[in-house]
């Protein structure tokens, strides 16, 4: 029989809900670095200001779980906007600009890791999960706060899928991420672009962060576990690859899951790249890379 069908439900069921939020996490890297050719040092940084702001909404009088979740990606949008704004944009067609903003990147991340630590204090916290109770799926016992983030991270990808295909903006990504002087060329306002690029890229680590934050305490420091997560995951599956990142995360949500279970959590990182190592030795672009 396959081991696929002999694995732990545990490991199964771990490793598709960490695979979902995975995804979600990764996609946004992806979608960033495929779009501007910029590699966001930041981006753990968003994943921790994502969860600091739904916990900061939800303290709010009058706010419930859904507001608190709007009102933190709508400031996460805000937030990636004005980085690419401040720290990549006026970079942007100077020599060697591609190195010029990756430290520029590096030096946000460290910026706000800092900003969240004099802000929210080095106290860890955590956000309650979205649904409470458990349900009885073949022989699988699964909580609905885990159905309920599968659903959530399908509907995610689902939907940056269509906005990719169908809006004027998401046309104009693809674009960008193909030919940038082409695009340039034809009228495309690459400003724009890179800006929306990288605000639709911190709504969707934020998204990951909220779904996540119920299951692991996050911190002001917290972010560069994510970043170096997301990195291995887009590494595999191919940078730039939307599609390559998906298959990614839940290859490697699969063994995180195992590893956890049968070694021990501190080795998950050690074995991804153990792994990604592996990959690249025969795929020196990853599963599915686009870039050159």
């Amino acid at each position: 029989m396959d081991t696929w069908y002999n694995l732990p439900g545990e490991v199964l069921i771990g490793g598709i809900v960490n695979g979902s939020t995975y995804a979600v996490m990764a996609v946004g890297l992806s979608l960033v670095y495929g779009v501007t050719r910029v590699f966001n040092f930041a981006y753990g940084s968003f994943f921790v200001f994502g969860a600091y702001f739904a916990w900061l909404f939800l303290k709010l009088p009058g706010f419930n779980f859904g507001l608190a979740i709007l009102g933190a990606l709508l400031a996460m949008f805000a937030v990636g906007y004005l980085c690419e704004w401040a720290s990549v944009r006026p970079l942007r067609w100077k020599p060697k600009w591609d190195i010029t903003t990756m430290m520029s990147t590096l030096g946000l991340a460290i910026f706000l890791n800092n900003v969240a630590l004099v802000s929210f204090g080095p106290t860890t916290r955590v956000l309650p999960k979205i649904a409470e109770g458990n349900v009885k799926l073949g022989g699988f016992i699964v909580t609905w706060y885990e159905i309920v983030v599968i659903i959530i991270a399908i509907g995610v990808i689902v939907l940056l899928e269509l906005f990719l295909k169908k809006t004027r903006m998401g046309m104009s990504m693809q674009a960008v991420s193909q030919d940038m002087t082409g695009a340039k060329i034809v009228g495309i306002p690459i400003n724009r672009v890179f800006g929306y690029a990288f605000a639709l890229s911190a709504v969707l680590v934020s998204i990951s962060a909220i779904l996540l934050a119920p299951k692991i305490f996050f911190s002001p420091e917290g972010g560069w576990d994510t970043l170096c997560k997301a990195f291995v995951i887009v590494a595999f599956g191919g940078l730039g690859s939307v599609r390559g990142t998906l298959f990614a995360a839940f290859i490697l949500a699969m063994v995180e899951s195992a590893v956890a279970m049968y070694i021990g959590m501190s080795w998950v990182l050690v074995v991804w790249f153990m792994v990604l190592l592996g990959v690249l030795a025969i795929r020196p672009k990853g599963l599915a890379g686009v870039w050159s």
